[in-house]
């Protein structure tokens, strides 16, 4: 049996409500935190507490130092302060959030991050890493202005891990709990794409792969779709002309939907992803190749950090296909905008036509107009001078006639 490889990062997520009231095990799961920063109170009270959980997570036994949003190694000042700021959120009816990022130690070399020789690991870049996420999923929760966090990083299992926890110190409204119910989030949970961004940052910080992603870009937009808007024209070749001039005759009349995801072309959208094909082949072969197999390492890349279950299956093989999708998107709607000028450039070509076959018929019926005129005088004149020469014979006979009287 082989074993598939485990995910380079899990995120686990769970809330507890500040007051054990609403719901009894909620209760335990404050028990299994109550230490409190400080260790003598730690010893000798027993409350349910927010900064309890601080203390636990700040244990040297388990952890490093507690770390915040602006500070690495939080002083026994930032202790006090953050203590009083999860009593106040506790009073007030927030819910207390706790978030575990764990790391496949692997994973986690294999990126330079963590050296299992020497145990050591890139402190630095794990909080840097643990602040994007938590921005990235407070933006997204709408907590950017009203909540706090802390965390720390735990090496007391076989995969290393950070306990972040996090509350309101003043919850904003729609967050107060109301009658046993967390007012509008389902009892305090979060939305299941605000944890799976979190995760995304996660992975996308540690993998650091922002230029191999800017080389897939430019690939896409750069070499193969600006090359198309700026220098081929479908129209000069006679195989993708035929199709081109087919998939016009298909497209809605109104030119403003000539857009490749309208649902209006939803009919013809095969024939220009066959355009884009056939473009592609003929002028980029070599480039599409070359991306199909950048995407493929960013692919297995994202298989190693997801893991291979179902859900997590669907996030790395629909980056492949999101990619190739996006391509066929760019263009296609480049496509589209060469029929839109080839279209304007028809009808004004025509309107020119029909102004010059208008131009050339009046000239010609001015032409007959003349020549019909011309024809007319030239009758008139013969008939005159056929007129003169007649009377002439006439007078030139009488006169004959009179000089032979007198002769």
């Amino acid at each position: 049996m082989i074993l598939s490889t485990p995910p380079g990062v899990v995120i686990k997520s769970k809330f507890v409500f500040s007051s054990n009231k609403y719901k009894q095990n909620h209760r335990k799961a404050y028990d299994d935190y109550i230490k409190y920063i400080e260790r003598k109170e730690a010893v000798n009270k027993k409350e349910n507490d927010f900064s309890s959980y601080q203390d636990y997570m700040a244990n040297e036994e388990k952890t490093t130092a507690l770390f915040t949003k602006d500070e690495d190694h939080l002083s026994l000042d930032g202790k006090k302060k953050l203590k009083k700021a999860f009593l106040q959120a506790q009073k007030n009816g927030s819910v207390m959030w706790q978030d575990v990022i764990s790391f496949n130690n692997d994973w986690l070399e294999k990126h330079g991050i963590y050296d299992s020789k020497t145990k050591i690991l890139d402190e630095k870049k794990i909080k840097e890493v643990t602040r994007s996420a938590m921005e990235v999923m407070m933006e997204k929760e709408n907590l950017s202005h009203t909540a706090i966090w802390s965390a720390a990083i735990h090496y007391n299992t076989d995969n290393i891990h950070v306990h972040i926890a996090m509350c309101e110190p003043f919850p904003s409204k729609e967050r107060i709990i109301q009658k046993g119910k967390y007012k509008g989030l389902h009892r305090g949970g979060r939305k299941k794409k605000s944890i799976e961004a979190m995760k995304a940052t996660v992975i996308n910080k540690i993998m650091d792969r922002g230029e191999e992603l800017k080389k897939i870009d430019e690939l896409i937009r750069k070499n193969i779709v600006k090359h198309k808007k700026e220098k081929v024209s479908l129209l000069e070749d006679k195989k993708t002309k035929k199709l081109f001039l087919e998939i016009m005759r298909e497209l809605p009349k109104d030119k403003r939907q000539w857009k490749y995801n309208y649902n209006s072309l939803k009919d013809v959208r095969p024939k220009i992803d066959q355009l884009s094909t056939i473009y592609l082949q003929k002028y980029h072969k070599k480039e599409f190749e070359e991306l199909k197999k950048r995407l493929m390492i960013e692919t297995e890349l994202k298989r190693e950090a997801y893991g291979e279950g179902d859900k997590e299956k669907n996030r790395y093989l629909d980056y492949y296909n999101n990619k190739i999708q996006e391509l066929y998107t760019r263009l296609g709607n480049a496509i589209l905008a060469e029929m839109r000028n080839y279209d304007t450039w028809e009808k004004q070509h025509f309107k020119n036509l029909h102004a010059i076959h208008r131009s050339e018929l009046k000239i010609q019926r001015e032409k007959f107009r003349e020549n019909l005129m011309l024809r007319k005088s030239f009758r008139r004149l013969n008939y005159i001078m056929n007129s003169e020469y007649e009377s002439w014979k006439n007078q030139r006979a009488y006169e004959e006639l009179q000089e032979e009287l007198e002769r």
